[in-house]
């Protein structure tokens, strides 16, 4: 009799914690569904609000366009960018993800420059810091270089600049693509930067162009203080693009290189990307494809296709399909379906869910928002 009773309490005593658990996830669920009402709804008059003051502003300074200081040639832009996720299990977080400074000076002369300055992670909140801090904060020097006109089909370039791998890799500012998550394809097989010099221009052929890149880069000795990896030690590459009309670009790009830390592996990567656009549809798409000389897991795939829709004015439909090798050799795959508000193309906030299979590592599953402004 004593051990039935003794079960029977134990067996109460599970429920109870239970039950328990369950209410906390409940309370949890609840309150984070408020936060991001609240969140979206101060973020739409903030939105409103940045909108009316630029409109109401002197015609010298125009958002998402950089302010040109006098008759210097240069002009100051950036963007800054504010991330929310909550991943599974993992406590929710809030980032100032980006702050980036553009510094860009053309007297009109054949030579130029650029600079990007960023911090990443500069404020954190939320449960997964149990409060607020700057103790991720980073400082990057995320491009600098110089470019040379030689002539009008003829440009050299030395300096950092980001891999023209792709597309997602050149235009990755926050304000500029259509969902807060990054498509696993678009950086981790390669390094997100180059330094070292290029050759880039346009040829025309016939009516249509061909827009290319060569590139040699020796980041081991230039770039001591680069940002997360994987990064180059060395690499040679290149970049084609050809405009088939004013709606779709078709591109190739091909990199041998070798990683830091790697340096007598050398990897081969070659991408197909391919952009559609039609009034306010788009299609997008990047595969790549990497091996090595390393007798082990040498082959990986990745690529993604995104679609994006108008669904009211301002308001877009944004969706998603990504697949991905892992050196566990699981193959991964996920889906993003999410929402983008852009009262002007300077402005973006965005809304979405992402869900897939054997995608822990690489892209969990989780919900993320975000909001940012190009200067």
């Amino acid at each position: 009799m004593s051990n039935k009773i003794n079960a029977c309490a134990w067996h109460n005593q599970q429920s109870g914690k239970a039950s328990r658990a369950l209410s906390r996830l409940q309370l949890r669920t609840a309150l984070l569904r408020l936060a991001l009402v609240v969140w979206v709804s101060a973020l739409l008059l903030l939105t409103s609000s940045v909108v009316a003051a630029e409109e109401e502003s002197s015609k010298g300074y125009q958002l998402g366009r950089g302010y040109a200081i006098g008759n210097t040639g240069i002009r100051l832009g950036g963007y800054a960018s504010v991330h929310l996720e909550s991943l599974g299990d993992v406590p929710w977080s809030l980032n100032v993800s980006d702050a980036s400074l553009f510094v860009a000076w053309d007297n009109g002369s054949r030579l130029r420059f650029f600079s990007e300055l960023e911090v990443e992670d500069s404020l954190g909140a939320g449960q997964q810091y149990r409060g607020v801090t700057t103790s991720k904060a980073d400082f990057l020097i995320e491009r600098l270089y110089l470019d040379y006109l030689v002539n009008d089909n003829l440009t050299v370039r030395i300096g950092k600049i980001l891999t023209p791998v792709g597309q997602w890799n050149l235009i990755h500012a926050d304000p500029l693509v259509w969902t807060a998550t990054r498509p696993v394809a678009t950086d981790n097989l390669f390094s997100e930067h180059v330094s070292g010099i290029m050759l880039h221009g346009t040829v025309p052929i016939g009516e249509q162009s061909l827009e290319y890149s060569v590139y040699g880069d020796y980041s081991s000795t230039l770039d001591p203080l680069r940002a997360e990896p994987p990064y180059f030690d060395n690499a040679l590459g290149m970049h084609l693009r050809y405009n088939v009309n004013d709606n779709l670009k078709i591109g190739f790009s091909y990199v041998d290189f070798a990683l830091q830390g790697s340096a007598n592996i050398r990897n081969h990567l070659a991408g197909l990307d391919i952009a559609w656009a039609y009034q306010r549809f788009a299609v997008n798409s990047e595969i790549v494809y990497r091996n090595n000389d390393a007798a082990v897991n040498n082959n990986a795939w990745q690529g993604y296709i995104q679609g994006v829709s108008p669904i009211a004015e301002h308001f877009y439909a944004v969706g998603r399909y990504e697949f991905f090798d892992q050196p566990n050799q699981q193959f991964g795959q996920v889906g993003v379906l999410g929402i983008a508000y852009r009262p002007r193309p300077p402005l973006t906030l965005k809304l979405e869910y992402r869900l897939g299979q054997h995608n822990r590592d690489l892209a969990p599953d989780g919900l993320f928002a975000s909001f940012s402004v190009l200067f």
